[in-house]
């Protein structure tokens, strides 16, 4: 049985170079949502934080991910390929999500995309003249992507208009992802971009991860489906950020 993990508010505040009040607002909603128990000065992940990680990303391959909330996924897919024009300047990062929007893209042409993801890249680099770039660095199995650690220069050679970007996890806080290195990439995914679209099924409301890559005011868009939590995404819209919700008029 794996052993619950406590932090603490102070070790939290130094390991994301935020306030304590900001911590422990974040510790509350955390908590609320079932996530940790709130003890003196910290917290306690409880079985459920852990049972979810290790399902989500141990227990299944990248291809039966790729079959959870497929219907979902298509839909914010189809949604987010209404903000990309022929001859765009993109980035997608990768992940299932990720890859939906590859699909969904194979009808465009003269794309000009870089993304760190495999199946992404192997996706679009059937459409019509789409120019892909695909990212170096150390592969990722469970993603199927390259994944590196920027230096202090981070992305800098790149220049993109928009970045598409799935994401494992979100709050009213920001938007979160399972692996420090992976962390690392999307944030300098989100430098190099002029705005950034965030796509994300309902599930991501209910997820955990630990490394923010970036706040709301950072994000022009959020594309979702309708059983995203409601109170989330007035939370989110009160940042000024663009909530849509796929399918809907």
């Amino acid at each position: 049985m794996q052993e619950a993990a406590s932090v603490t508010v102070k070790d939290l505040a130094k390991a994301f170079s935020t306030s304590p009040i900001t911590i422990r607002r974040d510790l509350i909603e955390l908590g609320e949502r079932g996530l940790l128990e709130r003890i003196h000065g910290g917290a306690i992940a409880t079985q459920e934080v852990f049972a979810e990680g290790s399902e989500r990303y141990e227990m299944y391959t990248y291809g039966e991910r790729n079959d959870q909330q497929s219907q979902e996924k298509a839909a914010i897919a189809e949604c987010a390929a209404q903000f990309i024009s022929d001859g765009d300047n993109i980035l997608i990062n990768a992940g299932t999500t990720a890859q939906a929007l590859a699909q969904a893209l194979r009808g465009h042409q003269d794309l000009h995309v870089i993304t760190n993801g495999l199946t992404v890249a192997s996706t679009l680099g059937q459409g019509a003249r789409t120019s892909v770039y695909v990212l170096a660095g150390r592969l990722d199995a469970r993603k199927q992507a390259t994944i590196e650690r920027p230096g202090e220069e981070g992305l800098s050679h790149l220049q993109v208009r928009e970045a598409f970007l799935g994401v494992h996890a979100l709050s009213t806080q920001g938007i979160y992802m399972r692996d420090p290195e992976d962390a690392n990439m999307n944030r300098a995914f989100m430098a190099a971009a002029r705005q950034v679209t965030v796509l994300a099924d309902y599930t991501k409301f209910q997820a955990f991860a630990s490394f923010r890559i970036g706040c709301w005011q950072q994000v022009r868009r959020l594309i979702t489906d309708e059983r995203a939590n409601p109170l989330v995404l007035k939370a989110i819209g009160e940042q000024g950020v663009d909530v849509i919700i796929a399918g809907q008029d």
